[in-house]
């Protein structure tokens, strides 16, 4: 039997706490005023749960709490479980990689700030700061990054304070939410495609509103075209690992979902199956979208060709989620609760919803005839 590596003075322990049938992981901390030796204690379920917790708290520091912990050492905990979540499928690299890059601009501004006591004007002018230097998308990644470290270290109880999640975005990140195609705009571009390869995968997205990950990894299987009205299972997601792209697991819990199918998306994906050949073997088998050679269809490619189907009908540049943010618009806009919306979309909360896809095309609230009525009454 191997035996365990010990630690160095100061790493912290991990032991077994027979009474309370927990792993207890337990950390050194600075000594109080008065001389007083201090220990972060927490305990766990399972012993990977303590020596994770133990890792990371202490990992490039001794004391990684309270007053001592740095943003950097939000980040650097933050940037380990996510590569933890990379090397298991979760993430994609390109994923990763971004992070790394927002992360490392936020460092460079913020690291060496106390993480406790960044105030929440520090990050709003830092925010401010970014908008003269990366694209407003970026400004956004650079908050929702700081704000996800801050969360790392509240699931991991080290600090409750997130100025993060106070932080207003600029003006200018807050009005870049994409487009959103009219009725009219989104029939013209089911029209303006018709006959083509691309054809179905507009009609999916816009009416199922589907991740394009999620749309580029549907198969046959996951479709039921025969019903009245069709249904799409969406249970796979289209991830990149070192490897290339795979079927991965759907983004969140809420995102594995079953759908109804408009009429019009049920008669493309039918005229689809009627004449394209999807590879029968391999771990492509049944893929709805693929190229000649049987791959899946990768992002830039569906990217060039969205760009040019807008340009053959006229409409506005879009990118591929402006189909999705479409989809929810226009289903608010015919009446249909957000609640039911953000099922729709397979979003956690109706909040994200609102914020990041969905457009009001007509006035939400009618008020001119309430206050016509009242003024002639008066």
């Amino acid at each position: 039997m191997t035996k365990q590596k010990a630690r160095r003075l100061g790493e912290g322990s991990v032991f077994y706490d027979k009474n309370r049938r927990r792993w207890v992981a337990m950390v050194p901390l600075p000594r109080s005023g008065d001389g007083t030796r201090q220990r972060l204690r927490r305990t766990f379920h399972t012993k990977l749960e303590a020596e994770e917790f133990l890792a990371d708290t202490t990992a490039g520091h001794s004391v990684p709490v309270s007053a001592h912990l740095t943003v950097t050492d939000l980040l650097d905990g933050w940037r380990r479980a996510r590569r933890r979540r990379a090397a298991q499928g979760e993430l994609s690299p390109n994923t990763v990689q971004v992070a790394e890059y927002v992360a490392q601009r936020i460092q460079q501004a913020l690291g060496h700030r106390t993480a406790e006591q960044l105030s929440v004007d520090e990050v709003e002018e830092f925010l401010s700061a970014q908008t003269l230097q990366v694209s407003l998308r970026y400004v956004q990644m650079q908050r929702n990054a700081l704000d996800q470290a801050y969360k790392w270290a509240a699931r991991n109880r080290l600090l409750t304070w997130n100025p993060a999640v106070l932080a207003s975005l600029p003006h200018k990140a807050r009005s870049d939410h994409g487009q959103v195609l009219t009725a009219d705009q989104a029939a013209r571009l089911l029209e303006s495609s018709r006959g083509s390869r691309w054809h179905a995968l507009w009609a999916t997205m816009l009416g199922a509103g589907l991740r394009p990950g999620e749309a580029l990894a549907l198969t046959w299987p996951c479709l039921d075209l025969d019903q009245d009205p069709g249904v799409v299972h969406v249970r796979h997601y289209l991830r990149t690992g070192t490897d290339g792209p795979f079927l991965g697991e759907p983004k969140t819990a809420r995102s594995s979902r079953s759908l109804d199918l408009p009429h019009f998306t049920t008669q493309a994906l039918q005229q689809l199956q009627a004449v394209s050949e999807s590879p029968c073997v391999g771990v492509w088998a049944g893929l709805v979208f693929h190229t000649d050679t049987d791959q899946p269809i990768g992002l830039p490619n569906a990217r060039r060709a969205l760009r040019r189907a807008c340009a053959d009908a006229g409409l506005p540049r879009l990118c591929l989620y402006d189909l999705r943010r479409t989809a929810g618009s226009l289903l608010v806009d015919a009446g249909v609760h957000l609640e039911h919306v953000a099922d729709l979309l397979g979003h956690a909360d109706v909040a994200t919803t609102r914020r990041h896809y969905v457009r009001a095309m007509r006035p939400t609230i009618s008020h001119a005839q309430h206050l016509e009525e009242v003024l002639a009454d008066g």
